[in-house]
């Protein structure tokens, strides 16, 4: 299990990672109807958010081919392979006693990348409208060299995750497929002042995110 990084402030003790979940992001909920806009963004907040908090940290899936060092002869019309990517095989939202947690689960081979971080304003990448997402506090995850086309619903339209019950710790997640090779998550809160872990398993091939209020 990898340690995760928080900037700013103090890291508490990780918790022991949970279990894979297995639930298919063919599962989850439907696109959003609408296309992004700041004016939804902010019809949507409960309240003003308190926390400032970001994780980061990188993750080794799978077993990645050794990466070639020096000089390496190629012949005339040789194909290099391309580079070992992980990919994001599912999104899940499940409950615990004090919230809920967001796993994502990982497949393939490769070395990547992880940050999780509170926003004022949720921006997709390579857009210049807002998340049109509902909480009092926002998490962006951003998974980079990951692949992840099956995690929306196509450009632009992300896979919805809502809890059970009005009184969860989380409102809803919105997964985003892969813009190049980043692929994007937002979580809303229900409280402005919730608590976040992060952690990583390389022997479940998964980094899942708590919150609890």
């Amino acid at each position: 299990m990898l340690a995760a990084r928080r900037n700013n402030v103090s890291v508490a003790a990780l918790a022991l990672c949970l279990p894979v979940l297995t639930l298919s992001t063919a599962c989850g909920g439907g696109p959003a109807e609408n296309p992004p806009s700041t004016a939804a963004v902010e019809t949507t907040r409960d309240g003003q958010c308190q926390q400032f908090e970001s994780f980061s940290g990188q993750l080794l899936v799978g077993n990645p081919p050794p990466v070639r060092t020096g000089l390496v002869p190629v012949q005339p019309g040789e194909l290099l392979p391309g580079p070992a990517r992980p990919r994001l095989d599912s999104v899940d939202l499940e409950p615990t006693l004090d919230g809920e947690t967001v796993t994502f689960s990982l497949g393939g081979d490769g070395s990547m990348g992880w940050s999780v971080r509170f926003v004022q304003t949720p921006f997709l990448r390579g857009t210049d409208g807002a998340v049109p997402i509902l909480g009092s506090c926002i998490l962006q995850i951003d998974l980079t060299s990951v692949d992840s086309n099956k995690a929306g619903d196509g450009p632009g339209l992300p896979m919805r995750l809502t809890p059970d019950g009005d009184a969860a710790a989380v409102v809803e997640v919105l997964t985003y497929s892969s813009s190049g090779t980043v692929t994007q998550s937002f979580v809303g809160t229900r409280s402005s002042t919730p608590e976040v872990t992060v952690d990583t398993s390389t022997d479940n091939r998964a980094i899942t995110v708590a919150v609890a209020h």
